[in-house]
């Protein structure tokens, strides 16, 4: 199926004129303001404050283009992710009759949102081993002239697994190098058969379906394998997430992206609040991305915490599993799930319940070291009693 973009655009959006800003008519940023005699957005002339923020966030964008390696119109910059969920709904969905797929367990507020918006929800469920039902969504695709968007989280919240990998071959290497390996180590060949039926499955995925993909990648910073952001050239519906909440501890700032062709780029551009993003978090996102090296230890230390954390839950016989986790926070089968959350609470340690999610479950968010072996502690205390 040829991806056809107009045609699933709200006609409303796509004739759409954008509110033209005095920061958008005259590029300020860039330029020595100092030099310059700005009576033309109604400021006050005195305060810290007092101009309005880059309207499209140039800085964060050249920053992010040359650190993925995409160009600045590839990339919109919002308030948190959630306002691109919003945009993609106010975008791409006519409320009362359009249709998206999610796929249960998942980030409630795609469900919410649609909510909102007046869309409504065909749940496709996970599998027993929280995978995507490739052949289901498929059906309901085909079925379904009114579906518009395909919502996948991967690594997935709050089963914590990844959904969707975008290259095998990137992943084997990346794996075999960080083990010691050489890059170019030769596939194993019931690997190259997984390669090439994953592929496949992609291919059908993308190809299948003239609406758009979502791959929503809070967590990708703690997984090794390869960001979609890599295969927006090969697929033209495929929208990407990602936030600075996590791996950045920047989730007070609220600041999320989303990378696309530069068509749909456009279209959040046009339809987006024209100071969406304020100047604190600009500099404050800005500087964090630029400092490279210490997010990296960051990410590193929430790993090892992460393995400390799932040894020790593993330790505890009322603790039936402890899903894996490519993210920052652990899924656990806990015999007792509420009296043990209500214990912990008890305790101050406030974590997640998701057992109306998932039967019988508890979400750990990896914290430090410190927080972690607290959580130990408190689990080893029920144990003894």
């Amino acid at each position: 199926m040829e991806f056809n973009l107009e045609n699933i655009v709200r006609k409303n959006i796509w004739n759409l004129k954008p509110y033209s800003s005095a920061r958008s008519e005259f590029d300020l940023y860039g330029s020595d303001k100092n030099e310059l005699t700005l009576l033309d957005a109604n400021e006050n002339p005195k305060g810290d404050l007092n101009r309005y923020p880059d309207p499209l966030q140039s800085s964060i964008k050249e920053e992010l283009a040359k650190q993925k390696d995409i160009s600045p119109n590839q990339i919109f910059v919002g308030n948190g992710s959630d306002e691109a969920i919003d945009l993609l709904y106010r975008i791409f969905c006519e409320p009362g009759k359009d249709t998206v797929i999610t796929c249960p367990p998942t980030y409630g507020m795609y469900e919410v949102s649609a909510a909102i918006n007046d869309v409504s929800v065909l749940k496709v469920p996970l599998n027993d081993r929280f995978e995507l039902n490739v052949d289901e969504i498929l059906e309901e695709i085909s079925a379904c002239a009114d579906i518009k968007l395909l919502w996948i989280c991967s690594p997935n919240n709050p089963t914590g697994n990844v959904l969707l990998k975008a290259d095998l071959k990137h992943d084997w290497q990346a794996q075999n190098y960080t083990r010691g390996g050489m890059m170019d180590m030769p596939f194993a060949p019931e690997f190259e058969a997984e390669m090439l039926e994953n592929q496949r499955q992609l291919d059908r995925l993308f190809g299948s379906f003239n609406g758009i993909i979502v791959v929503d990648e809070a967590y990708q910073d703690f997984t090794e394998n390869m960001s979609f952001i890599k295969r927006l050239e090969d697929y033209p519906n495929l929208v990407v997430l990602q936030t600075m909440s996590k791996a950045h501890g920047m989730a007070g700032a609220r600041v999320g992206f989303a990378f696309s062709s530069p068509e749909i780029i456009e279209l959040f551009n046009r339809t987006k609040p024209p100071y969406n993003v304020n100047e604190l978090s600009q500099k404050a996102v800005l500087e964090a991305l630029q400092n490279e090296e210490k997010t990296k230890n960051e990410i590193e230390e929430i790993i090892n915490n992460r393995d400390f954390l799932m040894e020790h839950l593993n330790s505890f016989n009322f603790i039936k599993e402890v899903y894996p986790s490519e993210a920052n926070f652990v899924l656990a089968k806990v015999e007792n799930a509420t009296q043990v959350y209500n214990y912990l609470r008890d305790k101050g340690i406030i974590i997640r319940n998701r057992s109306s999610q998932i039967e019988d479950t508890l979400r750990f968010t990896v914290g430090t070291m410190m927080e972690c072996k607290a959580v130990i502690t408190a689990l080893r205390e029920i144990k003894e009693n």
